[in-house]
């Protein structure tokens, strides 16, 4: 008897410490792919610190002008909802700080829409996925989700989305407005069901705990400021 209860706390213990989900912190890249194309070479590499380490957020642009040499990232500070956009070219260090508590505010909102499960798996980035289908009234959306970690990649787009700094880099649909409470997004298809039009949100190069620290740092920039619900700034003193 005294062996079958310890045999049954073991299992409770596996199953308990096996569906528990690791807070993503680290980097990893997000693509895209249209069903025309276009763009192919659009590309971002993210890094996200720890919610413990203040929960920033930077984001550095890969396109034609980092071919170029001109490197442009973006970053963003949950903790004062600013936005800073950098960009570096040669000996020049410029940059504009956008405070946008408004828009942070509504990126909390949450859309309805249906959502049916599926039992199609798929192993991408070298992580287990499950399929779930998001479907509103003008989009349905092919979402596949691992549940290896546990971070909000809606409430991550949705920011990039209503942020005029990088909504430029996204790409449009609604099946980030869905409230994604545990795992991890790792691609989506968004089909527009008007026009057919539809696009590959990936994820790929998926690195936990690995962070380009460097991208934080905004020494030697010259910024300029753009209070809360203007659209320009002054420049202020080098960092």
């Amino acid at each position: 008897m005294r062996h079958k209860v310890i045999v049954l706390i073991f299992l409770i213990f596996k199953l308990t410490v096996g569906s528990a989900q690791i807070p993503f912190q680290g980097s990893f890249r997000m693509s895209f792919n249209s069903s025309s194309g276009s763009d192919s070479t659009v590309s971002m590499i993210l890094n996200i610190q720890p919610e413990s380490g203040g929960g920033k957020m930077a984001m550095e642009i890969q396109d034609e002008m980092k071919k170029k040499g001109v490197d442009k990232r973006v970053l963003f500070n949950p903790q004062d909802s600013t936005w800073t956009m950098l960009m570096e070219y040669v000996n020049t260090k410029i940059g504009t700080r956008i405070h946008a508590a408004a828009m942070f505010r509504d990126s909390t909102k949450v859309s309805k829409m249906k959502m049916k499960s599926s039992a199609a798996r798929r192993t991408i980035a070298g992580y287990s996925c499950k399929k779930i289908i998001l479907e509103s009234d003008a989009y349905r959306s092919e979402v596949w989700l691992t549940n290896q970690f546990n971070f909000d990649l809606c409430y991550l787009y949705k920011l990039m989305n209503h942020c005029g700094l990088m909504s430029e880099y996204v790409r449009h649909g609604d099946w980030f407005t869905w409230k994604n409470s545990r795992g991890m997004i790792i691609e989506v298809t968004s089909a527009n069901k008007k026009s057919g039009e539809s696009y590959t949100m990936n994820i790929s190069m998926i690195k936990p705990g690995i962070i380009n620290e460097s991208l934080f740092n905004t020494k030697g920039f010259k910024i300029s400021e753009i209070p809360e619900g203007q659209n320009c700034g002054v420049p202020v003193k080098d960092n």
